[in-house]
């Protein structure tokens, strides 16, 4: 997991906010708190899934993207 250095803040995909935890999830080249990164479609957090997947700028988890 990166982790953010103080001297720049970055800001989650998800939620828009300042992300000022130590560490955070990169996925889809964004920046995530994570308690952010979800399904779109069913909500499930995905901080501790293997993978997720984009379509359309959306994030799903396996079972979503493949429906």
């Amino acid at each position: 997991m990166p982790s953010i250095s103080s001297d720049r803040a970055a800001l989650c995909a998800g939620c828009g906010g300042k992300i000022s935890d130590r560490y955070y999830l990169l996925a889809v080249d964004k920046q995530w708190h994570m308690r952010c990164l979800k399904c779109c479609e069913c909500k499930l957090n995905l901080e501790s899934e293997l993978t997720c997947f984009s379509k359309d700028g959306s994030i799903y988890c396996k079972e979503d993207y493949y429906r």
